[in-house]
């Protein structure tokens, strides 16, 4: 017993002795830490201030580069996350920052550059094609399709879109086709983040459209007839579509 009791009093003014010299006298300081190293809220910091500096200087290079040094798997999902975590925030300068750089990252991820074709008896070009990690491809559906009158969009015929996740929280940085006879164009949600990170509309003209989601598999909505404005809204009574709202959620 009498051993025991020395042996746990030599153990406990051990510990004693180790965290006076670690914690007192000679603590651990760390030096040359690299941006990697940061726990998860100064990362999101330093992306705030990264998307800062993207939307005064244009330099998507740049903040490719500086968002390496995080050590981040896939940036894009990472800003996008950030996005969905501050729908809340009132500081829409900062969603704004966030959101261009999101939807600069994943359309220069998306698009490969193509030189010409080489002409007879040229050296051939080489094609340098820039890939994303792979993930997988999401599901959409629509949720939603309501006809707006006239009443609903006084002074422009648009189509809005609100496109959220399985769990019904808006999603940033979808893009969104749109196509009608002659032509085809794309928006984006979460540029105007004032209306909700998922949002996004278009002016549409008089004239027939389909829609879908890009990059995904997705239900295609056909058949989106916008008219022309009628003469007088109040006795228009909801029959002339100048609008339409689609709603998609993910599966």
């Amino acid at each position: 017993m009498i051993f025991v009791g020395a042996a746990c009093a030599s153990l406990a003014v051990g510990i004693a002795i180790g965290l006076v010299i670690t914690w007192v006298l000679w603590p651990v300081q760390f030096t040359g830490a690299d941006p990697a190293d940061l726990r998860q809220s100064y990362k999101d910091d330093y992306i705030r201030m990264i998307s800062s500096a993207y939307q005064m200087d244009g330099d998507l290079t740049a903040a490719r580069q500086r968002l390496s040094q995080l050590g981040l798997d896939n940036p894009t999902q990472t800003i996008n996350r950030l996005i969905t975590r501050q729908t809340a925030s009132t500081n829409t300068a900062e969603l704004d920052a966030l959101t261009s750089l999101s939807q600069s990252l994943s359309v220069a991820g998306q698009t490969a550059a193509l030189p010409p074709s080489p002409g007879a008896g040229s050296t051939p070009q080489t094609i340098v094609v820039v890939t994303t990690p792979t993930e997988p491809i999401p599901v959409f559906a629509l949720a939603q399709h309501t006809q707006l009158s006239c009443a609903d969009q006084p002074d422009a015929a648009r189509l809005i879109f609100i496109v959220r996740d399985a769990a019904g929280r808006e999603l940033p940085n979808v893009g969104i086709q749109i196509h009608w006879n002659g032509g085809d164009d794309t928006v984006y949600t979460g540029l105007k983040p004032e209306r909700g990170i998922g949002y996004a509309d278009w002016d549409a003209a008089p004239g027939s459209y389909s829609v879908t989601i890009l990059n995904a598999q997705s239900d295609t909505v056909s058949d989106l007839v916008i008219g022309a404005a009628p003469a007088n809204c109040a006795t228009d009574h909801g029959a002339t579509p100048r609008g339409w709202k689609l709603v998609f959620q993910e599966k």
